[in-house]
C-alpha cells in the first residue's frame, strides 16, 4: 500500500458476538414462524391470511421471489373458491360477512401488487370487481381506482394518506373533489352511496 494512501481501520466492537447470538435467533425465528405457517397452509390452503402473513415475512426478508409465489398461489386459490365454472364473480362479496375478509384481502393485496409492477389494466380490473361486489367498499377501492385513473403511483398515494397503517378525512375530501372527473368509473357508485348509506 502506498504511504499515502488513507485506510480507515474501525476499533473492535465487544457488541459484535452478542449481536451475532440475536441475528441467528432472529433468522431461527423466522424460520420457526415460516414453518409454523406452512404447517397451517396445509391444514386449511383456502384461509388466506396465513399466506399474506407469509409473503410479508418473505418481502421482508426480502425473498421476493418465494413472496410472490405465496401471493400468486393465494390469489389463485381465492379466485378459484369465488368463481363459478365459467370464472364468473359473485354478484355480492361483503366484507361485513367475516369470513369473507381474508378472500377479499388477498385479492387486494394482489391487485395492489399488481399496481406497484405497472401492470394497472389488471389491478383496475381486480379493485373495480372488489368494489362493485363489495360497494360499501371497506378495504377502499374507489381511491385505490382513482390513484390509479389519476397516474399516481402507490409509493406516491401512501406518501399523501397513509397516516400510519390509517388515512384520515383528507384522502376522502381528495377523492370527493377528484371522482367527479372520471363519471365512467364512479357515477354508479356515487348514486349507490345516495340510496344505500
Amino acid at each position: 500500500m502506498d504511504a499515502n494512501t488513507r485506510e480507515f481501520m474501525d476499533k473492535d466492537r465487544t457488541v459484535v458476538r452478542e449481536f451475532d447470538e440475536i441475528d441467528e435467533k432472529f433468522e431461527q425465528v423466522y424460520e420457526t414462524v415460516i414453518s409454523q405457517l406452512e404447517k397451517l397452509i396445509k391444514a386449511d390452503p383456502d384461509y388466506f391470511d396465513i399466506y399474506l402473513l407469509l409473503y410479508r415475512l418473505f418481502k421482508f426478508q426480502g425473498n421476493y421471489l418465494d413472496a410472490r409465489k405465496t401471493l400468486d398461489k393465494a390469489y389463485k386459490r381465492a379466485i378459484k373458491l369465488i368463481t363459478d365454472e365459467n370464472g364468473n364473480w359473485p354478484d355480492v362479496l361483503m366484507w361485513g360477512w367475516m369470513d369473507n375478509r381474508h378472500i377479499i384481502r388477498t385479492i387486494a393485496t394482489k391487485a395492489t401488487f399488481l399496481w406497484e409492477e405497472g401492470k394497472f389494466i389488471e389491478a383496475l380490473e381486480l379493485f373495480r370487481k372488489l368494489l362493485k361486489t363489495n360497494p360499501s367498499d371497506n378495504i377502499g377501492a374507489r381511491h385505490l381506482i382513482l390513484a390509479i385513473r389519476m397516474g399516481i403511483s402507490p409509493s406516491e398515494f401512501n406518501r399523501r394518506f397513509d397516516k400510519g397503517g390509517y388515512s384520515d378525512r383528507t384522502l376522502d375530501v381528495w377523492f370527493d373533489k377528484n371522482s367527479v372527473k372520471f363519471p365512467d368509473e364512479f357515477d354508479w357508485w356515487h348514486k349507490y352511496v345516495e340510496t344505500n348509506l
